[in-house]
């Protein structure tokens, strides 16, 4: 973190520079997120549409769920916006997943 901070001192020093930082290590957490929900349900969810379905309404839930919990936490709001960079995260996640596994299987064949 401190190597972060001496390279990128504007982006660290105010509050903007830290709420951009913060919401990008939300979306990320979330990218890993959909990446897991898609490895795991691409074996055994049958149809492409299906594939994409079921990993990125499981992240979406997960994101709504994460949020609500926060407006019973002292000091923490659950927001909209916050849940939609979640989910764009597990939607992202589960594009790279399901563009990876498509690849691998076209060039089985």
């Amino acid at each position: 973190m401190q190597f972060l901070i001496k390279t990128f001192p504007t982006i660290f020093n105010n509050e903007s520079g830290m709420f951009i930082v913060r919401k990008t290590a939300h979306f990320l957490e979330f990218m890993v997120l959909g990446i897991l929900l898609c490895s795991e349900f691409i074996s055994h969810v049958h149809g492409a549409l299906k594939r994409f379905l079921v990993p990125a309404m499981a992240g979406l839930f997960v994101a709504f769920i994460d949020e609500t919990i926060q407006l019973f936490v002292a000091g923490r709001s659950g927001e909209v916006r916050d849940m939609w960079i979640d989910f764009s995260g597990v939607l992202l996640g589960t594009l790279i997943t399901m563009a990876i596994s498509n690849n691998r299987r076209s060039k089985r064949r």
